[in-house]
């Protein structure tokens, strides 16, 4: 199987992220916007607790996303 230049970036984005979530879930934080809200410019590691939402929702669509860019060139 000979992989395009294209799929290796794929490939490598998709890891990436998984290591994201991976660390997320370990240290049990996520990277979030400060308490003013949308418009923040501070960024910081936020708890899950304080954050549960947020960080259910990196796992989950983090993991999916993930998988679906490292794999996805794998499985066509």
């Amino acid at each position: 199987m000979d992989l395009s230049t294209t799929e290796l970036v794929r490939v490598a984005v998709g890891l990436l992220i998984m290591i994201y979530v991976g660390y997320c879930i370990v240290n049990q934080k996520v990277w979030v916007r400060g308490s003013i809200g949308f418009f923040s410019e501070t960024f910081a590691w936020g708890s899950r607790e304080e954050n549960q939402f947020v960080f259910m929702l990196h796992v989950i669509a983090g993991t999916v996303f993930g998988l679906w860019l490292s794999l996805g060139p794998f499985l066509l």
